[in-house]
């Protein structure tokens, strides 16, 4: 029957079975302080790690890691767990040897997980505790892990510099196929429109002047040069009848000469005097001739001229329609070569940009590479701890002995709650329903005495009957 307890019930019930109590506090207290004196030392060592801020490098130069490297220390914990620092950390150092050995490299890396706390302090600093058996080993291990993140770390930033420059550099190669192909197509242009360019317009200009200039000059000379022939044969014909004459004087002269050598000697006077005039007739009639010959010769040579100062007119004209034709064609190529220019230019302008930035991405591939070291920065390095971090043995003895106590506690009172002995009249007034007229108490060992009960109260530890039963004397 279960019955409610009252404290003092319950220190009565556990003196009366103290021997039993006491038994199950030390066998409880004995195990339990066995199991924590029993348990191995563990020791933790903490290194803090400070990430320096790259504000100057990016005012020097325009960086290609997106990424700011204060930003790592949001995933610094997820990082500092992943697989690859973790799984370097344990071959470099050998540790866990025998969960290598036994459960592979996998359940090594998570019972490392479990011994490894990463935390962040601030806005630029983490704290990595590492807990190990050895307390050297402990040391070594935070020590050592930072510089595995940071190498890390700085390994995937000059990675991305890297895959950045050469996808610069591979664009460039495109880009400078576009652009010499550009130039090519331009080149061809200029070689099939030559003359008819933009840029010779002011030449075809100038040259249509000259042209012109040119034929107004050589209109004026063939209108001089036909003059010329023009009065030129208004003279032959007076040269001719000048020739003509002096012939026929000539001819008449010689006749009169013949005539007077027939009839007198050529000492005559007569003959003297024919003869003089022939040879002054023959010396006019060759001067005339002379002259007509020259007259000749310039009118050949005005013919010549003014054939040739028509040819040159007619070459002139063919000129100038020429310019005019290129003149009148050059806005057709302009526009077509103004479209080339400006795709050209616009592939032109994409090259000297990603140039630019292939630069400025080996700038800071340099960058990275020098200025690797001074990212991160070990404020605090881990010392060689002194004492264990855990079990705590004192905290743990004394939890051991209050879980003893409460088990001999709680042993005792099961105990009681099941014993169902009437040890005083309030138990037995509780249990039965008749009245109780009188208690004998225990008088074992103690010496013999009478015990009246009252009329209601308690005496000497024996409760009184109900008011109804009358006392016994």
């Amino acid at each position: 029957m279960e019955r409610g307890m009252t404290a003092d019930q319950v220190l009565k019930a556990l003196w009366r079975r103290k021997v039993l109590v006491g038994a199950i506090v030390l066998g409880a207290f004995a195990v339990g302080a066995a199991i924590v004196l029993s348990q191995q030392s563990v020791y933790e060592a903490t290194a803090v790690v400070r990430v320096q801020p790259q504000r100057p490098g990016e005012e020097m130069v325009q960086r290609t890691v997106s990424e700011l490297v204060e930003q790592r220390l949001l995933t610094v914990r997820q990082e500092l767990m992943a697989r690859p620092v973790l799984q370097r950390a344990i071959e470099e150092m050998n540790l866990y040897p025998e969960i290598v050995s036994e459960a592979g490299m996998e359940a090594a890396v998570n019972r490392m997980r479990k011994d490894l706390t990463v935390r962040v302090e601030g806005e630029s600093a983490f704290e990595l505790t590492y807990a190990h058996t050895d307390p050297n080993v402990a040391a070594q291990v935070a020590n050592r892990l930072p510089q595995l993140f940071s190498e890390q770390a700085l390994k995937s930033r000059q990675e991305q510099a890297a895959r950045a420059t050469k996808l610069f550099e591979d664009e460039i190669v495109a880009l400078s196929k576009s652009v010499t192909e550009w130039e090519k197509k331009i080149a061809q242009f200029k070689v099939d429109h030559i003359g008819e360019l933009p840029e010779q317009l002011e030449m075809n200009m100038r040259g249509l002047e000259r042209v012109g200039a040119l034929l107004q000059t050589k209109s004026e000379e063939l209108r001089v040069a036909e003059a010329r022939r023009s009065e030129l044969a208004r003279a032959r014909n007076a040269a001719d009848s000048e020739a003509g004459r002096l012939e026929a004087a000539e001819h008449s002269l010689t006749q009169s000469l013949v005539a007077a050598r027939s009839s007198w000697t050529a000492d005559h006077p007569e003959v003297k005097r024919l003869t003089q005039e022939l040879n002054t007739m023959r010396e006019r009639r060759k001067d005339a001739e002379s002259r007509q010959w020259a007259e000749r010769q310039e009118r050949s040579r005005v013919a010549e001229l003014i054939s040739s100062i028509q040819k040159e007119i007619e070459g002139l004209h063919q000129q100038a329609r020429s310019y005019q034709e290129r003149l009148d064609r050059t806005p057709r190529w302009a526009h077509e070569l103004g479209v080339l220019n400006r795709d050209y230019e616009i592939a032109r302008a994409k090259y000297q940009s990603v140039v630019s930035r292939r630069v400025e991405a080996e700038l800071a591939q340099d960058l990275e590479v020098k200025s690797a070291e001074s990212l991160f920065n070990v404020v605090s390095p881990a010392g060689v701890p002194v004492a264990a971090a855990r079990p705590d043995r004192l905290s743990g003895l004394l939890i051991s002995f209050l879980i003893a106590l409460g088990l001999g506690v709680l042993v005792g009172v099961v105990l009681e709650m099941r014993d169902d002995s009437i040890r005083d009249t309030q138990e037995l007034r509780d249990r039965l329903p008749l009245p109780v007229l009188a208690v004998v108490p225990n008088m074992q060992g103690k010496a013999e005495k009478r015990v009246l009960m009252p009329a209601s109260g308690v005496r000497n530890g024996v409760a009184s009957p109900s008011s109804s039963d009358s006392p016994l004397n």
